[in-house]
């Protein structure tokens, strides 16, 4: 008697806790499914982000700041292209010549033009990115600008030209950017890397940086190549302004 009241003991035992074999119960199983279920979905809607890669705009592979930019616009000119500059020539063949009229883009497409009978007197610098005269020339003329010596009347407009993939400082963009250009810009009509381009060619360039100088009258007053001092820059401009 006393072992069949144990054995019915143990019966309702494992019918509360089990399912009779020491396994876990049918409900139990069903909890834990539930469970699993659960956990997986919110392990994928954290992991679902924002589908970027399917529509393009994965951010690891957009473009950096300034890679975008062109480093070659289409140039008009306008005129007859001036002769080459030889700097160590006693006198220059091109002063009192006409300049061509230079029409361009900058690097985002807007459009700048070089025409000093209409516009007034300009300096125009021919700038290679890559050109170490040319990263130690445009500290120089931003100084000269920040003195605040530029006569009011003279546009300066900064030509880059000669520009190369695979140079030091490429992209010319970010350059200009990092120098703190803060003059308009024409992006050269490219004629090869690292060679001068359709508005230098014009100008008759023959090293960097090159400057040339236009009176109002739209002819040619001076030009000059390579480093040149904040001193110096003021002799040229002012000699060219009073001719």
């Amino acid at each position: 008697m006393a072992n069949r009241k144990r054995a019915e003991a143990r019966r309702k035992a494992q019918a509360k806790t089990g399912n009779g074999d020491g396994g876990i119960s049918p409900k139990a199983w069903i909890g834990l499914g539930v469970a699993v279920l659960l956990i997986g979905g919110i392990v994928f809607f954290a992991t679902r982000g924002d589908d970027s890669t399917a529509d393009g705009n994965d951010p690891d592979t957009t473009e950096q700041p300034g890679t975008s930019f062109p480093d070659s616009q289409p140039v008009t000119i306008t005129g007859d292209a001036l002769p080459a500059f030889d700097p160590n020539a006693a006198t220059d063949a091109a002063v009192g010549m006409p300049a061509p009229v230079l029409s361009g883009l900058n690097f985002v497409g807007d459009e700048v033009t070089v025409d000093a009978p209409a516009e007034g007197p300009y300096m125009v610098v021919f700038l290679a990115h890559w050109c170490p005269h040319c990263n130690a020339e445009v500290p120089r003329l931003l100084d000269w600008k920040n003195s605040g010596a530029v006569p009011d009347e003279l546009n300066v407009v900064g030509v880059a030209t000669a520009n190369a993939e695979g140079q030091v400082n490429y992209p010319p963009s970010s350059w200009f950017s990092n120098k703190g250009w803060s003059w308009p810009v024409i992006v050269d009509e490219s004629l090869g890397a690292g060679t001068a381009g359709k508005a230098a060619v014009a100008y008759g360039a023959s090293g960097w940086p090159y400057f040339v100088i236009v009176g109002a009258d739209g002819l040619v007053k001076a030009r000059a190549s390579g480093e040149q001092e904040v001193s110096a820059i003021q002799a040229i401009v002012d000699e060219a302004l009073a001719s």
